[in-house]
């Protein structure tokens, strides 16, 4: 305001100065005139010039209330913008970060199970290693029994001829046979018991992988969409 008013005082001294030569000449030129008129002229134009000084004044002053309410009104609207900006980064990075905590647990869970399917696939190839070893089992099983068919033939050839030293050997041969039958039978039994469990636990781990793996992808075309 006062830079305002030191601009105003040369453009007001200069307006006097011709005016007061213009007075000075005509009180010169008409020093017929009564003093006293002079006077309430100088008067009357003095206060024109401090009304119009006042009304420039006044408007300078209208002026920069305006500029002022202006510059507060466009600093506060930016302040509030930056806050909601900052809290909007805020929650981008707070759900980030989330996302980024879940991607790394199923990237855990992913890789444990991986580990687990290795396992089992070691498991599977050490199973069908004790199967081909059980049916080589069972082949000498049989060939033993058809063995054990000859020799019985050939026993009871020999019983006719001598039947009474041969008894307890005959009851020995029999009871190896119904030994030999028990133990196919449990083999078989416990070969279909070990191919249940396989399949089940085969059905509930590919079951759990999918739905991993489903999550997975699920959360990732998430991120997708969102970037």
């Amino acid at each position: 305001m006062q830079d305002y008013k030191e601009k105003l005082k040369p453009s007001y001294q200069k307006k006097q100065q011709p005016m007061q030569k213009e007075i000075t000449g005509e009180l010169e030129s008409t020093s017929s005139k009564p003093v006293q008129e002079t006077v309430e002229t100088l008067k009357l134009e003095k206060e024109q010039l401090q009304k119009q000084l006042a009304e420039q004044t006044e408007h300078a002053k209208q002026v920069m209330t305006f500029a002022q309410k202006n510059i507060k009104e466009k600093l506060a609207e930016q302040i509030h913008e930056e806050l909601v900006l900052q809290s909007k980064l805020k929650k981008l990075e707070y759900t980030n970060e989330n996302q980024k905590k879940s991607m790394e647990q199923l990237a855990r869970k992913l890789a444990n199970l991986e580990v687990k399917r290795q396992t089992l696939v070691a498991e599977k190839q050490q199973l069908q290693t004790q199967l081909r070893c059980e049916e080589v089992l069972i082949q000498q099983v049989k060939a033993a029994k058809t063995e054990l068919a000859d020799y019985k033939l050939k026993f009871v050839t020999l019983v006719d001829v001598e039947k009474e030293p041969f008894i307890d050997i005959q009851k020995e041969n029999e009871e190896q046979l119904k030994m030999l039958g028990q133990q196919e039978k449990e083999l078989v039994s416990l070969r279909a018991e070990r191919d249940y469990f396989k399949d089940r636990y085969n059905q509930i781990m590919q079951t759990r992988i999918m739905k991993w793996i489903g999550k997975y992808w699920l959360i990732r075309k998430k991120l997708r969409s969102k970037k």
